[in-house]
């Protein structure tokens, strides 16, 4: 008589909440969170969205459009964007930064085409609307408006989005976020590869570890917000006591004409009639030496500011022909290149031509020619 094979014990069915949907499922599992794959999926898509919305909040960028915002007064200069006009915004926003030697110098600013104060519109911060210039420049401008740019008629400004000047930034952000959408930040993060800077880490770890009661700690409490990043990294050091590796970062002069220059090219894809003018001006340049400047005059300058603000060219042809003409090579110094009707053309030097002697054949009546048949 064969012995009777043990049943093996029935598996304790559980009834866990799903991690995702929140609803109540029967499973065996001692491990499993989720009802199905998925809520699974789901919840690891709004873990990684909610990574990238606190990376946002930890960024530079996202702070300086809350320091937009509140200079202003509100946050309708973000009207109309979507992840990649962000992201096409964060770029503007990074080389402003590298043409000023990361913070250390203030040589160029963010300058609107349609003012954020303008008396019926309101400029937008979009990279369309934004010209990197020179301060001075910028700052003489003023609120004149030639018609280009972004901006929407002040009478749709929503008072709801209105930002007081004295408001935290921290609260403004939090309203920044909800005003673009989570999703719209949380994919500007992931196409932009936005980061959280050094000084937005360092400065919420002391906001973490500095102690009102301490009075060592104190001193500091109230004038972290206004710290740069360097003095942050320092501050965080002496705390964490660690010596801070000093490093060195390559800076590179930038001359006003040359970043207007640039500023040419973007604005280019906006004003499709300005592309000829870029092209012109990047032939010169591109003959140029690699260490021979431009020699530009104050008013040429200028010319090239108020183009990039919205002035037609044909105001301003005549002073970038000079200005074109003054900085193309001349023929007496490159003896090789030769006007034609599309434009100066270099010409190789002259090589004979050399004809094989049974190629040369004389007719009946003495005239001489060539043949390409060797028979």
């Amino acid at each position: 008589m064969k012995s009777a094979t043990p049943k093996k014990p029935a598996k304790t069915q559980r009834r866990p909440t799903c991690g995702h949907c929140k609803e109540r499922f029967r499973t065996t599992s001692a491990t499993k969170v989720f009802c199905t794959p998925e809520c699974q999926k789901a919840a690891k898509a709004a873990k990684r969205k909610s990574k990238n919305v606190n990376d946002a909040s930890r960024s530079a960028f996202f702070y300086w459009g809350v320091k937009e915002s509140k200079r202003a007064g509100t946050l309708d200069i973000f009207h109309g964007h979507m992840p990649e006009s962000l992201a096409e915004l964060n770029k503007l926003y990074k080389q402003a930064f590298r043409v000023n030697q990361y913070g250390d110098v203030d040589h160029f600013e963010m300058s609107h085409i349609a003012a954020v104060k303008g008396a019926r519109t309101l400029g937008l911060l979009h990279a369309e609307n934004l010209v990197i210039s020179p301060t001075g420049l910028n700052r003489a401008h003023g609120v004149k408006h030639y018609g280009a740019g972004k901006y929407i008629s002040r009478t749709s400004i929503d008072p709801r989005h209105s930002v007081d000047k004295d408001e935290p930034d921290g609260a403004v952000l939090d309203r920044l976020i909800a005003y673009l959408g989570e999703d719209v930040v949380a994919a500007t993060v992931k196409l932009a590869n936005i980061k959280p800077t050094d000084r937005q880490k360092n400065l919420v770890w002391l906001r973490d570890n500095l102690d009102a009661t301490i009075p060592e700690h104190a001193v500091h409490i109230g004038a972290i917000e206004t710290m740069k990043g360097k003095q942050l990294e320092e501050l965080r050091a002496e705390m964490e006591h660690r010596l801070v590796r000093e490093f060195g970062i390559k800076r590179t002069a930038h001359s006003s004409f040359g970043v207007l220059r640039l500023e040419l090219d973007r604005h280019a894809q906006f004003r499709p009639e300005l592309k000829p003018l870029s092209d012109q001006f990047l032939a010169v340049h591109e003959s140029k030496g690699p260490r021979e400047s431009w020699d530009v005059e104050e008013g040429e300058e200028q010319a090239l500011f108020d183009l990039l603000h919205g002035r037609d060219v044909a105001d301003v042809q005549g002073v970038f022909d000079g200005l074109i003409l003054r900085n193309t090579r001349t023929l007496e110094v490159d003896s090789d290149v030769h006007e034609t009707p599309f434009g100066f053309e270099r010409i190789g030097d002259y090589m004979p031509i050399s004809i094989p002697l049974w190629a040369i054949r004389t007719d009946s009546i003495g005239h001489t020619y060539t043949t390409t048949a060797p028979y």
